[in-house]
């Protein structure tokens, strides 16, 4: 299912989130952040998480962070958020 995703995917042009294999951040507002397709998490301290995606190392910073939600998939973010960025890698 994944190749026939993946082919598909390339024949339509989707950007890869579309397709499934990227990550998708869903940020709502400046208190919660949704993480699909990470990788892993390299280190999380209530001011800074940081993860290993296939685009590069997201980086979350902000107050009182926690994480609310952790799947294999799937992390759910809540604190107050100043900044997400990624870094090649």
């Amino acid at each position: 299912m994944d190749k026939l995703t993946k082919n598909v995917g390339e024949a339509l042009d989707f950007p890869p989130d579309v397709a499934g294999n990227g990550p998708r951040i869903t940020v709502t507002g400046r208190q919660e952040v949704l993480v699909e397709n990470y990788l892993e998490i390299v280190e999380f301290t209530p001011e800074e998480i940081l993860l290993h995606t296939t685009e590069g190392q997201l980086t979350i910073t902000g107050k009182e962070l926690v994480l609310k939600t952790v799947l294999a998939t799937e992390l759910w973010i809540v604190g107050q958020f100043t900044a997400l960025a990624y870094a090649q890698g």
